[in-house]
């Protein structure tokens, strides 16, 4: 009997310091040093790498958040090769289905608890207007949010697209 009751107290010890040992889930910073944007008219927050810069929209309706790797970031057309340009919307009614293009490489993410699709490729129609991207959305209540990232080379896509989904991934309603 103390050698059944010692054997729980071990066991029960194992179980407490695998729980302590845990590490959040996806409700946790993507990384310590990383920035939270919170729109309040909007319902939302986000989180991004302390080096990139939140953008003005530029004349844009305010559904639209612009995120950048660097400061100068503009028209997408006037992106150098580094460059990548993070826009979060927020659409009225249901998400839009997007266009097939040619994807290259898909990520299943948790945004907000739901299981949502990453999609990246090389996107747009015209040659003057195609640009390395990804793209997700999730539905929230009537509405949509739309995640759309615009690389300005492969390179660019390559290097940054893990940074991207880590700031999809920590996007929350409020």
């Amino acid at each position: 009997m103390v050698r059944q009751a010692a054997s729980l107290f071990v066991l029960g010890l194992i179980a407490l310091a695998l729980a302590a040992s845990c590490s959040p889930g996806s409700s946790a910073s993507p990384h310590p040093d990383w920035l939270t944007y919170h729109s309040d008219r909007w319902g939302y927050s986000i989180a991004y790498p302390s080096s990139w810069h939140i953008l003005p929209n530029q004349g844009a309706p305010d559904t639209e958040l612009y995120v950048g790797n660097e400061s100068n970031i503009g028209a997408p057309l006037e992106m150098d090769k580094t460059a990548a340009l993070f826009a979060l919307s927020a659409e009225s009614g249901s998400c839009q289905t997007m266009p097939p293009d040619k994807v290259d490489s898909t990520a299943q993410l948790t945004v907000d608890g739901k299981a949502v699709k990453r999609e990246s490729g090389f996107f747009g129609g015209s040659a003057s207007e195609a640009f390395w991207g990804s793209r997700a959305t999730v539905p929230a209540g009537t509405g949509c949010f739309a995640f759309s990232v615009i690389f300005g080379s492969k390179s660019a896509r390559d290097s940054n697209l893990g940074t991207t989904d880590r700031m999809i991934a920590s996007f929350k309603t409020s």
